[in-house]
């Protein structure tokens, strides 16, 4: 598994378009979690790829050309053509790069993964607003939090499988792990988030044997730096992105 600088430069207005290399490029943000999503994938599947940063709070004026959404991932396959949105790019690369297939073959469990995916929803929504707007969170935000954590255990009850692709990692779980990595080592503390290992014994260990998997071992960010960086979002001031370049 060849070793990538994920901490590059996060570029601005004003800054340059690299000229492209031929080599396969995703455009990301180091703390973006969908963007995480690509960056497990081409990981895990061992492939040759740049990784150029955008700063999503000050984008380049070119970015646009890249992501017609002006989001990341967005990853160009050729000189000028690119793909976003996260689930779009992984299955992408899972078509073109047979290595290390992440998505299933069998079609009810294929629709099942994206079901389990689909289920994260109100995880997203509540780590969302706990960096951004907290007092803002409901009853109602809480519970069905607490909903998706109990349907991703039954699935992963039923299956009766060290992850949910199997013995290995694979599409759904790499698809569904940047919020649990938020919730559990990510710099959120708030009681409301947080998983009882007593009533979940069965996802607080699933949680344990990812964070173990060498892809998500390399793309980790230490709790620290998550920290100073959800900060940053509750202020004015445009966050410091490049506090992981030496």
């Amino acid at each position: 598994m060849t070793k990538k600088n994920f901490n590059t430069k996060h570029l601005r207005k004003g800054d340059l378009l690299p000229p492209f290399t031929g080599k396969l490029r995703v455009y990301s943000m180091r703390f973006c979690p969908y963007a995480q999503r690509t960056l497990l994938a081409l990981i895990a599947k061992d492939i040759d790829y740049e990784v150029v940063n955008i700063h999503l709070m000050d984008k380049p004026e070119w970015y646009p050309t890249k992501s017609q959404f002006g989001k990341v991932p967005a990853l160009e396959i050729a000189d000028g053509l690119t793909i976003y949105e996260s689930l779009v790019t992984v299955e992408y690369l899972d078509d073109v790069y047979p290595q290390r297939p992440l998505l299933p073959k069998d079609p009810v469990t294929k629709a099942y993964d994206k079901i389990i995916i689909e289920s994260t929803g109100p995880i997203q929504s509540i780590l969302m607003m706990l960096v951004r707007t907290p007092d803002a969170i409901t009853e109602d935000h809480i519970a069905a939090y607490k909903k998706a954590l109990e349907f991703i255990e039954e699935q992963l009850k039923k299956r009766s499988k060290k992850f949910l692709g199997g013995t290995q990692p694979g599409f759904v779980d790499y698809m569904i792990w940047p919020w649990f990595e938020r919730t559990q080592y990510g710099g959120i503390e708030d009681d409301r988030v947080k998983i009882d290992r007593q009533k979940h014994k069965v996802l607080s260990e699933y949680i344990g044997n990812m964070y173990k998997d060498p892809a998500v071992q390399q793309y980790l960010v230490p709790e620290n730096v998550y920290k100073k960086v959800y900060e940053a979002y509750k202020n004015p001031t445009i966050a410091n992105l490049d506090i992981l370049i030496n």
